[in-house]
């Protein structure tokens, strides 16, 4: 019965289909390309005019423009990093900066340790490191004053200064 039914529905469904493509399609799309109109050709007569107007346009914004500082004038301003800017070689830092990180504290029985990373280096510092001397994990000149390793605070001496890291 169900069967039937369901027949019945899919062959009046197909032949409603099948009626309704054998229509005879007139509807054509037209355009009409008569009442578009033609683009006019502009004439410049006095090309030299054109010109010179661009060129005062040109003038102006030439005068607004800021011309480079002398390196001298950047070298003088600079108040950490590298000494020469404009220089290719030099990479290292010459200061403490956001470059130096701590990890950890390490004690053993004979020293205590730091993990460090500085400058895309990594490893350990203890209270007898001097940078650029028996390390690269610190600045040139940078010496550890102290490891205090049950308030997680580094005390290094840089330029007749102290700072204190702390974890």
């Amino acid at each position: 019965m169900i069967n039937s039914n369901f027949l019945r529905i899919l062959i009046i469904f197909l032949s409603i289909t099948l009626l309704g493509s054998c229509k005879k399609n007139t509807d054509n799309f037209d355009i009409d390309f008569i009442n578009l109109k033609k683009p006019q050709k502009i004439n410049i007569k006095n090309k030299k005019e054109i010109k010179e107007k661009s060129e005062a346009k040109n003038n102006i914004f030439l005068k607004k423009l800021v011309a480079f500082k002398d390196p001298e004038q950047v070298l003088s301003k600079t108040k950490f990093g590298k000494k020469d800017p404009f220089s290719v070689g030099e990479i290292q830092f010459n200061k403490l900066n956001s470059n130096f990180e701590i990890k950890g504290f390490l004690n053993t029985q004979l020293n205590k340790y730091v993990f460090v990373n500085y400058l895309n280096n990594e490893g350990t510092i203890t209270e007898d490191s001097i940078g650029g001397i028996n390390t690269n994990l610190l600045p040139n000149g940078a010496k550890v004053i102290n490891i205090d390793s049950k308030n997680m605070r580094l005390t290094i001496f840089f330029e007749n200064e102290n700072f204190i890291f702390e974890l």
